[in-house]
């Protein structure tokens, strides 16, 4: 999800939190929300208290969420750039692995044709052995 559509969902969960109760909402409340758990919700938050978005407030017990400036979100980027990055590197890993795969698949066809090889090749010497056994 894009920095955007993630501050426009938090904020609008702290509203609707804040509207039902007349307080403002602790985090697992805001989180149970938005079916997240409370460290990637707290680390939302924290990105979003940077840009002075969100306020948090901390006591003994909890950690309640405050509404700041909700315009800072329009400056927030709308498209998700670390996404697109994963996907690539996943991709770019994919064909690694699979150029690993083939690698590693040819190294076992060679063991593979050596260990005939030399099956055979002491198969021949045994067989000369013998007839030479034979013949003396």
């Amino acid at each position: 999800m894009d920095p955007y559509t993630e501050a426009h969902l938090f904020v609008a969960a702290i509203r609707l939190l804040h509207h039902k109760k007349q307080s403002p909402p602790a985090i697992e409340d805001v989180c149970t929300t938005l079916d997240l758990s409370v460290e990637a919700g707290l680390a939302v938050c924290r990105k979003l208290e940077k840009r002075s978005i969100v306020t948090i407030s901390e006591d003994p017990f909890s950690i309640k969420l405050g509404i700041d400036n909700h315009l800072e979100i329009e400056n927030l980027p709308r498209e998700q750039e670390a996404g697109d990055s994963l996907s690539k590197d996943l991709e770019k890993f994919m064909a690694k692995k699979k150029d690993m795969d083939k690698k590693v698949e040819a190294i076992q066809a060679e063991l593979q044709k050596k260990k005939q090889n030399l099956h055979s090749d002491i198969e021949s010497k045994l067989r000369q052995e013998l007839n030479k056994m034979k013949k003396g």
